[in-house]
This record gives structure tokens, sequence and C-alpha cells, in this order.
């Protein structure tokens, strides 16, 4: 079983590592331009894919990491839904699939909270970890709701929540990435990578709201 775990591990980091590179080249690519679009396209795949084998890695012997499945899941999440906004550009309408896949994650979003509840109650470590993407994962469902009731009038609300949704993607990855490199999974190895994406997604929605007016 070690072993099978083993080659899951390769594969789900190769495919990271294509994430972080496909998406440093859309991060500094020109928005919506040639190399932007494709670079997205590759990330988008490799994230999926890299989050996807995370999922069974996380429940075999010796490796079972609550915290990680639902991580998984959330990249999973952000990844599947960043990109499926883009269709409110071009196509004003609400999928049955939007508004299933938001109402199943603002349960499990609850769900991270309430463990967290459950973590520091018993004084288990890693609860304000739950708390905090736990946190996040319910600003990013009020977004989307928020979106689905006003992307009919609003051109540009589709797109602060695709840079929203991608940028914590590509945040995942790079966590991902710390917590292997450095070994380590000390409470600001977890969250600064999160923390500077909120930076970068907040400087881009401003722009994306100046459009606007």
């Amino acid at each position: 079983m070690e072993k099978v775990a083993l080659t899951l591990i390769y594969i789900h980091a190769f495919f990271g590592g294509i994430g972080l590179l496909s998406g440093l080249v859309s991060i500094v690519g020109k928005k919506g331009r040639f190399y932007h679009r494709k670079a997205g396209i590759v990330f988008s795949i490799s994230m999926f894919i890299s989050a996807l084998i995370a999922i069974p890695i996380t429940l075999l012997p010796n490796h079972e990491n609550l915290l990680l499945l639902l991580l998984s899941i959330f990249t999973i999440y952000l990844v599947v839904s960043g990109n499926r906004v883009l269709r409110f550009k071009k196509q004003h309408t609400l999928g049955t699939l939007d508004i299933a896949v938001t109402s199943i994650m603002g349960f499990i979003f609850l769900g991270m909270i309430s463990v967290g509840i459950y973590y520091l109650m018993y004084e288990i470590p890693k609860s304000t970890l739950f708390f905090f993407f736990g946190g996040f994962g319910i600003m990013a469902t009020v977004r989307d709701i928020k979106l689905y009731k006003t992307f009919r009038v609003n051109p540009t609300a589709y797109l602060s929540n695709h840079i929203g949704k991608m940028s914590g993607a590509y945040g995942a990855a790079v966590t991902a990435f710390l917590l292997a490199a450095l070994n380590s999974s000390t409470l600001w190895v977890w969250i600064t990578p999160s923390i500077i994406t909120l930076l970068f997604v907040t400087f881009w929605r401003q722009k994306v709201a100046r459009m606007d007016n």
C-alpha cells in the first residue's frame, strides 16, 4: 500500500509542479491574451488532476490527513468554479451545476469550521487552520451568491470572481510546494501564501472595479 501511496504522491507532485509553472506564466502574462489563456488552461488541468489525486492519498494508511483532504476538495472547487464563471462573459445563464456546487461547498466550508470548533474544544492541533480556510471558503461562497444575483447587470462581476478563484488555486499550489520543500507544517507556512494571495486579489479586484467607473 505504501508503494501505491508513493506513486500517487509522485504523480500529484508532478502535476502540482506543472501547475506552479503554468500558473506563474498566466499571472505574469497580459490578462486575456494568448499566453495567459493557454497557460491558464494548463494550470487548471494540472491543478485539477493534482488535487484529485491528493484525495485518495489523504485516505491511505499512514497518510490520513483530514485538512489536506478538505483543502484538495477546496482546490478542485476553485479551479472548476473559477473557469465556469467565464461563461458569464458571453452566456448570461445560471446553470443548475453552479448552484449545486456552491451549495455543496458551502456546507463543506461550514463543516470545516465545525471541525475547527471540535479541535479547539478538545485542544487538537491545527484548529486555527480549519477556521482560517473554512472562513475563506465561506467568503468564496458568499461571493458566488452575489455573482449569481448581479452578473446580468454587472458585466465585470464574473472577472472579479474568476481572478479570486484562480488566484486562490495558485495559492494552494504554493502552499503545497512550501509544505513539501520546507518539510514544515507550521502555521505560517500554511497561511502566508493565502495572505499574499488575498493582497494580490484585492489589488486586481480594485482594478476591475475601476473598469466599471
